[in-house]
């Protein structure tokens, strides 16, 4: 699920991630700093919290708190997380993988890939794929009051519930006019990549992604992933368990993956010794602007930049009772990972912020270190 207040504020509470050479004023050490920002990330959320920052001889995996309020079981590090709208990273590079095929182009409608009706009643339905990838299509999303009232969570997200609440809304605005952030452009794009590739989506995710990077610890679309992590809380039950809930189901959402598997994904697309860097590229080439100067959406990943110019690349995620963000830093040749198992998108936002200014601090000491050497 894609919640406007965590994700619109992001980029006003964002550290900048500015060149190394920048003065930074650090309390502790950023070892420190990073392990205190999970204890108070598990504290404030009472619930757990997980942080995985590699990069500037950081080696930092850490997990605090408790994954089930009920049994007081201790948050593990090595677990696949429900990661929610991060798995749109997933979906974005197997529709790039299929461009570079030449089976697909961006600037064609979808419709002109699918069965003539397929998407009949779907507003908006000819925009492009490259404005699905980007949100900038006005496909109307599928959450909406009526469908979080009356909708059974417990049951997955099927691209036909997804569209039958898509028919019956209003467009978000012209094709290509705004940026309007939609879960349905992920479910339409998998639709397309099944009728040009003639394979289920989830085979396209383990032929082009799973195998290749060898991602043994990641699965796609498993409806109740199990594991011990329990979620707690949604807009209307603060403290509602929300572990029986299959909300990370579908090409939108239905990624889940140990932060090992996460950062192994994230380097191979957006680091400049990836294997996948000419997908994750074409992921961040000509982005629009999403929500304020510094939030930018290119077509398939989000980019947020510092106030010094510097830049996160990835997405987030927020599924019922779980909170995620995974990022890569290219300044620093760096990746950030955090999760909290509870709805508190203020607390979310402060372990991002800490995060981030944690790793600037290394990486300037580091840079400052090296400086002296030579």
């Amino acid at each position: 699920m894609y919640k406007t207040v965590v994700f619109s504020t992001m980029a006003l509470l964002l550290v900048s991630c500015s060149h190394p050479s920048e003065q930074i004023v650090q309390a502790a050490s950023p070892e420190a700093a990073l392990a205190q920002a999970v204890v108070r990330a598990a504290d404030k959320a009472r619930a757990g919290a997980i942080l995985d920052v590699q990069g500037c001889e950081l080696d930092f995996v850490a997990a605090e708190g408790v994954a089930n309020r009920k049994t007081k079981l201790a948050m593990p590090t090595g677990e696949q997380l429900r990661i929610a709208s991060i798995g749109k990273l997933y979906t974005a590079a197997v529709i790039h993988q299929l461009v570079q095929l030449g089976l697909l182009d961006l600037g064609a409608p979808a419709t002109s890939y699918l069965r003539d009706g397929q998407l009949d009643g779907v507003p908006n339905k000819d925009a492009s794929l490259r404005q699905m990838l980007n949100h900038t299509s006005g496909v109307p999303d599928y959450y909406d009051a009526r469908s979080y009232l009356t909708w059974d969570w417990k049951e997955p997200l099927t691209t036909d519930r997804v569209l039958t609440v898509a028919r019956r809304r209003n467009a978000e605005n012209e094709i290509g006019a705004e940026y309007s952030y939609s879960n349905t452009n992920y479910h339409i794009l998998a639709l397309v990549a099944e009728a040009v590739s003639g394979k289920p989506f989830s085979d396209l995710i383990q032929e082009q992604l799973l195998v290749p990077l060898q991602l043994t610890d990641t699965r796609y679309n498993t409806v109740h992933p199990g594991g011990t992590i329990h979620g707690f809380g949604t807009e209307l039950r603060s403290n509602a368990d929300t572990w029986i809930y299959a909300e990370n189901t579908g090409p939108d959402s239905g990624i889940t993956a140990t932060t090992a598997d996460l950062r192994t994904f994230l380097r191979a697309l957006f680091l400049t010794d990836g294997v996948l860097s000419p997908i994750g590229a074409q992921m961040i080439q000509d982005p629009v602007k999403a929500v304020g100067d510094r939030q930018l959406a290119g077509p398939g990943a989000e980019i947020y930049i510092g106030r010094e110019g510097g830049r996160l690349i990835g997405h987030t995620g927020d599924t019922y009772g779980y909170l995620t963000f995974a990022m890569a830093v290219p300044e620093y040749n760096a990746t950030i990972i955090g999760h909290i198992n509870a709805n508190k998108p203020d607390v979310f936002l402060q372990l991002l912020r800490s995060t981030v200014t944690a790793l600037k601090a290394k990486c300037i000491s580091l840079d400052k270190a090296l400086s002296n050497e030579n």
